[in-house]
């Protein structure tokens, strides 16, 4: 059950991140960062978030975050991959 929400948390966030990277404002990268901050919660176990390269949807999560300030390709980019990552991983959870 927690791979299939993680997989709808991470397919949300890269679908209104890539919403909004069309139509970017000038608080853009802010929130971004305050999406991915709220999603990334649904990842803590006992306090702990997950470590770099020990669950790629929250690498795919956390990849969004990094490129905000970059073009709205490089931020597409992420979104796509965000979203290719948790369609593997819900396919992978039915």
């Amino acid at each position: 059950m927690k791979r299939r929400e993680h997989a709808e948390v991470l397919a949300d966030v890269a679908e209104r991140v890539a919403l909004s990277n069309e139509f970017r404002t000038d608080d853009f990268q802010d929130r971004v960062a305050h999406l991915v901050n709220d999603a990334r919660e649904h990842w803590r176990v006992r306090g702990e978030l997950p470590a770099r390269g020990d669950d790629a949807m929250f690498d795919a999560l956390l990849s969004i975050a990094e490129v905000a300030d970059s073009s709205p390709i490089a931020v597409r980019d992420a979104c796509g991959d965000a979203l290719h990552e948790s369609e593997m991983r819900e396919a992978g959870a039915a």
